[in-house]
């Protein structure tokens, strides 16, 4: 699964933006206030389909401190967060926005996903004629700040396939619907230099299911790097090693190409973003087995350059800042 385009509307850094025609490597310039609205547009839009992706989208903008606990819930997922940040919620939004953020992504469906679909709604000849005409689903998020800012209300806004949409709510929602979002689960991983991955990798290590990851992670940095490989160190704790001697001996960067090479081989997802250049990234979609279906990356060399749409009432404008578009 990739994302094919993207709506933004109501972030401060990009109130009203349309990204089309993504490719499986999309490179972005950056780093930017843009960019970075863009990445947290996209990571919300997959954030309100699990309380746990909710929670860390919120500790990475600010709407909760790190450590907060996540909120117990009885709902399959989540519709509201609390306890927010009152002045982080305002750095968020844009002035015109009203308390409102909504971003809406276009995917297209890998076969799995796409076999998984015709078979959940089976008894639903539109989603097959719509597959067979347009084999992409839409999802559009929407977000309202309460008039105090200190807490939000999130929800499902549209669900299509290809052109057709679908009630999200009431007795005319589908029966199969929630359970195909929750297989969208996970699927887009941010990638964070901060995130403890040595205790993942010695699970991963230690895992009958997620052991082949391990091992494609042990030899990402071959053959001008270390083979990779992670021990129980000092208290039982995890240590990373190259060529079986303590990573750190490889700097900062091998520590940042080692951790980027989990995030690549055992985040589980199939889009993953990327403030780096790293030639892992461009390979992680080239390789046969792929690890990932799509990788954003972010760097200054990067083709497509992130800004808000231009008024409806500059049209000259808007044609010459169209994304990825040179500048006049």
């Amino acid at each position: 699964m990739y994302v094919v385009s993207v709506q933004v509307r109501g972030f401060r850094d990009l109130s009203s933006a349309t990204l089309a025609d993504c490719d499986r490597s999309t490179h972005l310039v950056g780093p930017s206030p843009a960019v970075t609205a863009l990445g947290d547009a996209i990571e919300l839009a997959f954030a309100a389909l699990s309380h746990e992706q909710l929670h860390r989208w919120a500790i990475r903008v600010g709407l909760l401190p790190e450590g907060a606990p996540v909120t117990e819930s009885e709902a399959e997922f989540p519709d509201e967060l609390l306890d927010c940040d009152p002045i982080a919620s305002q750095a968020l939004l844009a002035p015109v926005a009203k308390r409102a953020l909504r971003v809406e992504v276009e995917l297209h469906l890998d076969p799995p996903l796409f076999g998984q679909l015709r078979e959940l709604a089976a008894r639903e000849p539109r989603v097959v004629t719509a597959l067979a005409e347009r084999p992409t689903i839409r999802l559009a998020v929407g977000v309202l700040f309460t008039t105090t800012f200190d807490g939000l209300a999130i929800h499902l806004d549209t669900f299509a396939v290809g052109d057709v949409r679908f009630p999200v709510n009431g007795t005319e929602r589908p029966h199969w619907l929630s359970r195909f979002l929750r297989g969208l689960r996970g699927r887009f991983h941010r990638f964070d230099p901060a995130d403890d991955l040595p205790r993942q990798l010695l699970d991963a290590a230690t895992s009958r299911d997620r052991h082949a990851s391990y091992t494609a992670w042990q030899d990402a940095l071959q053959p001008d790097g270390p083979r990779l490989r992670v021990a129980r160190g000092t208290n039982d704790g995890p240590v990373l090693l190259g060529n079986n001697l303590p990573l750190r001996r490889h700097g900062q960067a091998g520590l940042d190409r080692a951790t980027l090479a989990a995030a690549i081989h055992l985040s589980g997802a199939d889009i993953l973003w990327a403030e780096s250049e790293d030639a892992l990234l461009q390979a992680a979609v080239e390789a046969d087995p792929s690890p990932l279906e799509q990788v954003f990356m972010v760097g200054p060399t990067g083709g497509v350059r992130v800004q808000a749409d231009v008024p409806e009432d500059q049209p000259a404008l808007r044609a010459r800042r169209a994304w990825g578009a040179p500048r006049s």
